[in-house]
């Protein structure tokens, strides 16, 4: 154990020093590397290919001569390109989340789908937009009147809605987050009244519309299209929104409570808490008033509370600050933490226009984060590679990690292997899909450690505890009993048993081929030490040494 600790704490040293310009052994140039090419989305090599997969999925791996190849494999991505296997990863079908009673837990469900499902891109997004538009099943009330968990009956509702919209128009989304009950009570936009039962005027609760303009759609500050910050003539980053906008906003969005059968209630009052449906506007409770939102628009005097909703979204869905606020942060979740200002620009375009006049299509926008030059290629861009990538957040890390090992998830005679993959992430500090806060596991603004002005958001729920965390997760996945017990059976007879061809092997899938010599010293080394005697012993020491190298841990 104490063995294990000591690695674990080099690991963190080293990754958290890696991403501000000392790559782990590396130069910047790899080794051969003088020029990046830019492949044909249609013929991109392997190592090219599996790079897009740890962009677009929860984890490459192989088809080891399944046929038809899966969809989410190297070989197909290899077969038929880039471009057609986002096209078939869109329409692949859609994995949902059960909040029944006698379903599993939804960290549960969240695993197993991303281990097994076929669309992994549109949960990729999910993933992400779930990390943006943020509700914590944590926040949520469980009524102790009624027996099913009203937690889990709205998160479940709340992360479908999120892979139903992954791939529609932004305006959309935005729209069916703002009316859906788990975030209307997460964020008080449900029961948030305009007048009390004597029907006297109050001030509406002003938590949604802060969070929805700071959080979901603007942030802070006023942004250029390519994601760097506006400043004023001293030099001080300019408000996207003021005070009184906020207050604008949560009275142009007053009036919603949950749906029901009923309708709507008498002035000042609420209905039950219904997570099924979407929350419906009464005017009874809304302040029709006349407001001045962004950029000067004003809501209708005696709109209702529809009308001025409408008004409300389409008004923050127009400004200049979304594109560049929101596709920063997809490319963030999908390829890394620092993208340059012209990538930010090329996907703000997208989002402007799909080719076809339409703001905020999701499909395309996602389509040009994968496919953007900056994203393509057997490595990460020239002259970027000591900046590039992004730390895999635990769950990414362990769903790499279980589908590049081709594990299979047994759910037979109660077992419960999703459960397993969620207590490990837990362990790491990310319990999906329980966010600590609205800010989600960790904000998209954290700061690389060491760093001078890097972003590095996953490093901040990296700590020598949760460091130690990942060598112990990885050392239970290989040398002990207790995963396939609970349903989580990893096979490794397919991995080489020569030392130098398994060191080869995981330099070419799991590093898609840019291992440094110094890795593949140290691996090869420990593997043929006599005291890993036998050929299962070398390949989960091989394995273990190389999950926990800074090489493998940063995403690139």
């Amino acid at each position: 154990m104490l063995q294990r600790t000591l690695i674990a704490l080099a690991v963190c040293a080293t990754a958290c020093t890696s991403v501000d310009g000392s790559p782990d052994g590396q130069s910047d140039a790899l080794p051969g590397q003088t020029k990046q090419a830019v492949e044909p989305l249609d013929k991109p090599s392997e190592e090219n290919a599996i790079r897009f997969l740890e962009q677009a999925t929860f984890g490459p791996r192989l088809a080891n001569g399944v046929s038809p190849q899966p969809i989410d494999t190297v070989e197909r991505v290899r077969s038929v390109g880039i471009t057609q296997s986002i096209t078939d990863q869109v329409n692949a079908t859609r994995s949902t989340f059960d909040g029944t009673t006698t379903s599993k837990d939804l960290g549960s469900q969240f695993f197993f789908n991303a281990v097994t499902g076929k669309d992994q891109l549109r949960q990729r997004v999910a993933f992400a937009l779930s990390q943006i538009f943020v509700v914590s099943q944590s926040g949520l009330p469980d009524l102790s009147a009624t027996p099913e968990s009203e937690p889990k009956i709205a998160m479940a509702g709340y992360l479908n809605l999120l892979s139903t919209h992954a791939f529609g128009n932004f305006r959309q989304l935005l729209e069916a987050v703002t009316l859906d009950p788990a975030m209307g009570n997460y964020l008080d936009m449900v029961n948030n009244r305009a007048f009390n039962t004597s029907g006297k005027a109050i001030e509406p609760n002003e938590n949604y519309a802060r969070e929805m303009l700071q959080l979901f759609t603007l942030g802070l500050f006023k942004l250029n299209e390519d994601g760097t910050q506006k400043v004023d003539a001293t030099g001080a980053p300019i408000p996207a929104y003021t005070e009184a906008q906020v207050q604008a906003f949560a009275r142009a969005l007053s009036g919603w409570t949950y749906g029901n059968a009923a309708g709507c209630p008498t002035v000042g009052r609420n209905n039950a808490a219904n997570f099924s449906l979407p929350m419906i506007g009464c005017d009874v409770n809304h302040d029709s008033t006349s407001k001045t939102l962004l950029r000067g628009a004003v809501t209708t005097a005696g709109g209702s509370a529809t009308l001025h909703l409408k008004q409300a979204l389409d008004n923050v869905f127009a400004d200049p600050n979304l594109p560049p606020f929101i596709c920063k942060q997809l490319i963030q979740h999908l390829v890394t933490s620092n993208p340059t200002p012209a990538y930010v620009q090329r996907v703000v375009n997208v989002f402007k226009n799909n080719g076809s006049g339409v703001r905020g299509d999701l499909r395309a926008v996602v389509r040009k984060i994968l496919e953007d030059d900056e994203a393509r290629g057997p490595q990460a861009p020239l002259g970027q590679y000591a900046t590039y990538g992004h730390l895999r957040p635990p769950a990414l890390y362990i769903t790499a990690l279980v589908r590049w090992l081709n594990a299979t998830l047994d759910t037979a005679e109660g077992k419960d292997p999703g459960a397993k993959l969620s207590s490990w992430s837990r362990s790491l500090g990310q319990y999906v899909p329980r966010p600590s806060s609205v800010f989600s596991y960790y904000p998209p603004n954290a700061p690389a450690p060491g760093s001078s002005g890097l972003l590095g958001p996953e490093f901040a729920i990296l700590d020598t505890a949760t460091v130690v965390a990942r060598a112990n997760i990885v050392h239970e996945l290989l040398f002990s009993t207790a995963p396939a017990t609970a349903g989580v059976i990893v096979n490794l007879d397919t991995l080489p048993s020569d030392p130098n061809d398994l060191v080869l092997w995981l330099s070419r899938y799991w590093l898609h081929d840019t291992m440094s010599s110094e890795l593949q010293l140290a691996i090869y080394g420990a593997i043929t030490d006599t005291r890993a005697s036998t050929a299962a012993q070398k390949k989960k020491l091989a394995l273990y040494l190389t999950s926990l190298s800074p090489e493998f841990q940063i995403q690139r």
